[in-house]
This record gives C-alpha cells, structure tokens and sequence, in this order.
C-alpha cells in the first residue's frame, strides 16, 4: 500500500526553525484551535519553539527543570537509602545521571517541553499538523524577522523549586548525623596469660 504524497510546492517549503516558528506561532494565533491543542503535540511543538534563547528563554530556570525531572525520575525508583553523607552523595549522582535530557537522550527544550507537558519523554516531531498544510499550489516566501517580538517568555520557580527539594534532601541525610556516638571503647589489646 503506498500513500500518495504532496507534490512539491514552489519556492520549497520552511526547514528547521523557520518551519518551527511556523508551527509554534499559528497554533498560539488560532483563538478556535488553542483549547484543543493542549493534548496534541502541536503544544510541545509550541513549547520547543517558545524555549528558543530569542523569546527569553532563561538558561538556570531550564537547567533546573532538567534535575526536578532528575528527582522525580529517582523517586519513582523507590530505592533505600542510610543516613549517611556516602548515601547522601550516591543519590545525588542518581539524580544527575537521571536528569532527564541526559536519560532520554533529548534536547533541554525537548526534555522541557515534554516535562510541562506531562507526556512521554520522547522526541517531539518537526512534521507540520496536516491541517496547517498549504495548498500545493502556494509560493513559498520566507520573511525574516516576521516573528521578531510576538513571543515572549518568562520562566520562574524552578530554580527555587529544585533548591527547596535539594536542601530538604540534605536535612533527611543529615538529620540524624552524630546522634549515635558509640560509648564505651574497645580495647584491641591481645593479652595471653601462662
């Protein structure tokens, strides 16, 4: 069975982030289309494309979402731990090795986007909603700077949030250091009587 495919269109059709930007910015501009987007991925789509560093994207904000993913994933394990610093650290390095642009193997505007989102951590696909196709018969005519300031982002509480989370980690690890002092003294004397 083949599928019949679109005849090419004149003037090509947009790459990249050009087509990226296309997606992101029809999807926020359709008033009847936005409350039904939310479960599609044209909303990751509209993610990905707002976390671009030109709409204010904020590099620490990203980061931190990034390791939040990183404690949730760890947490789902439901592994035990001591209280102790050595217990301490191993867990901190199971939440970076969990972060999860690095457990998935995503961008960070992938990873975030998808975190937001609350879908499966998977690659968010480039194709274009079959309903935002031109007709073939439309000239393609890229306009540079046509998007320039109708997004704009501002990312918050993530930094504080992953902070909040890593200091109570570390008070439960801690909490109980130096409470159990062993007592009495052992002697590692060997003495032998005749």
């Amino acid at each position: 069975m083949t599928t019949k495919r679109r005849p090419p269109r004149r003037g090509g059709r947009p790459k990249g982030r050009a087509e990226e930007k296309y997606i992101g910015l029809r999807t926020l501009f359709n008033h009847s289309n936005f409350d039904s987007f939310l479960n599609d991925e044209r909303y990751d789509q509209t993610l990905m494309m707002a976390l671009r560093k030109e709409h204010g994207s904020n590099n620490a904000e990203t980061m931190a979402t990034m390791k939040l993913g990183g404690f949730l994933e760890t947490f789902k394990k439901n592994l035990k731990f001591q209280a102790t610093r050595k217990d301490m650290m191993r867990f901190f390095k199971i939440v970076e090795s969990n972060r999860i642009d690095k457990k998935f193997s995503l961008s960070k505007r992938e990873a975030t986007a998808r975190f937001f989102s609350d879908k499966p951590y998977t690659r968010i696909s480039d194709r274009r909603p079959s309903d935002y196709e031109a007709k073939p018969g439309t000239l393609y005519r890229p306009r540079p700077g046509s998007s320039m300031g109708k997004v704009q982002v501002k990312q918050t509480g993530a930094v504080k949030t992953e902070k909040e989370i890593r200091n109570v980690m570390k008070q439960l690890f801690t909490m109980l250091e130096g409470a159990f002092k062993p007592k009495g003294g052992v002697s590692k004397n060997v003495r032998i009587k005749k």
